[in-house]
């Protein structure tokens, strides 16, 4: 296909399930509590909004549809969890949304979280890849000729970029930190930023429309409740403290001398404004309507444009991973990652089943036949299970 058949022209996204979009902050500073008051307000259907919940921050809501990933494993078997979503609860949301959609917006509570599930899911399958055991991705850099951060990062994103290509909102709930950072100059300053890791903010930082950063700022006040901007000061002129002090949670939309987590893919962005899901969607909606500035659609059309592209999407990737999924190659390596993890017996059991059923004893040897390693996978699976 030419160039200039490929040139397109582009609307912003005016739905909140048409975007990525990423809300950080510190510990109880009310992230759980957005997605809850903002996906209520928003949406009129509890069914339209899903919660993948990687940790259980969400037991204190009344909250209608929570997938409880973190029960699938502990901190001994965290991987578990890791391997769930992706196998399992990925692949049946793409399908849905080919079906029938029911979600239109997924949150993830926390990305934090899922990033140590996959980090846990990638040491394991390393580990077993290589016989060795690795207790960190750094051992895997520092041990193999794979890079771990390379590999977490790749592992990582794949499930989230299925779900945003089958047409799902995409709202990340993420935790903040102080950091210090030196310039090149030697110069250093505070600021709070993202937890996790480089790697992983690559993922999702890197991919958000809209974010949003929780922060708790405390105004002090005199005795007569007038705000302060120096300290009170004894009759030695010595700095005390006031008794008096309001303490309120903003949200930033633009980073600030100290907030440095903030921003987005719109112009019309206030630097902060008071906590709140109004006032969060009042955000989004003016942000929305900045950015159109020349196609003649009302909101409204533009909405019905993006399901009818959401639908076409979602059939392309269910399509798209069904054939995947039944490919030569990925039955291969459905069975081979199952027998890495068999026991000597298990093995002998299942060359065994090969035997009786192909003739030979390794699957291998089916290669490029799809049916027959169709039947090799129930081999492997019903000794497994």
């Amino acid at each position: 296909m030419s160039l200039r058949k490929k040139t397109k022209k582009n609307t912003p996204k005016v739905e909140l399930q048409s975007i990525i979009t990423l809300v950080a902050g510190g510990y109880k500073t009310g992230k759980t509590r957005l997605w809850k008051e903002v996906t209520e307000l928003h949406y009129a259907d509890p069914d339209d909004v899903l919660l993948m919940a990687f940790e259980d921050g969400y037991e204190t809501w009344e909250l209608d549809n929570i997938v409880p990933l973190h029960e699938e494993g502990t901190d001994k078997n965290l991987w578990k969890v890791w391997e769930y979503f992706k196998k399992s609860a990925v692949p049946e949301l793409v399908q849905e949304a080919k079906d029938g959609r029911i979600t239109k917006l997924i949150g993830v509570d926390t990305a934090d979280r899922a990033i140590d599930t996959c980090t846990a899911w990638v040491i394991r399958d390393r580990s077993q890849k290589y016989g060795k055991e690795f207790v960190s991705l750094q051992d895997i850099s520092d041990k193999t000729n794979e890079n771990g951060w390379t590999a977490l990062f790749e592992e990582l994103r794949k499930p989230f970029d299925t779900l945003k290509n089958a047409g799902y909102g995409l709202f990340y709930i993420c935790w903040t930190k102080e950091k210090e950072t030196t310039l090149h100059n030697g110069l250093k300053y505070n600021s709070i930023q993202l937890m996790m890791n480089n790697s992983a903010k690559k993922v999702f930082e890197s991919q958000a429309s809209l974010i949003c950063c929780l922060f708790n700022e405390t105004t002090v006040y005199d005795r007569s409740g007038n705000e302060l901007e120096d300290n009170l000061k004894d009759k030695k002129k010595r700095d005390v403290a006031s008794n008096f002090h309001e303490t309120k949670t903003m949200m930033y939309f633009r980073p600030s001398e100290f907030v440095e987590i903030a921003g987005g893919r719109y112009t019309e962005l206030p630097e902060k404004v008071e906590y709140s899901a109004e006032n969060f969607l009042k955000v989004f909606e003016d942000a929305v309507n900045g950015q159109l500035k020349k196609t003649k659609k009302t909101v409204d059309e533009l909405k019905v444009d993006e399901e009818t592209t959401r639908q076409v999407k979602a059939n392309e990737v269910a399509d798209r991973l069904e054939a995947e999924e039944n490919s030569s190659e990925s039955l291969m390596e459905q069975i081979n990652d199952i027998i890495v993890k068999m026991t000597s017996k298990q093995k002998q059991d299942a060359a065994t089943g090969f035997e009786k059923e192909f003739g030979v004893k390794n699957y291998k040897q089916e290669e490029g036949n799809v049916e027959k390693l169709k039947k090799a996978l129930e081999i492997v699976s019903k000794i497994t299970n």
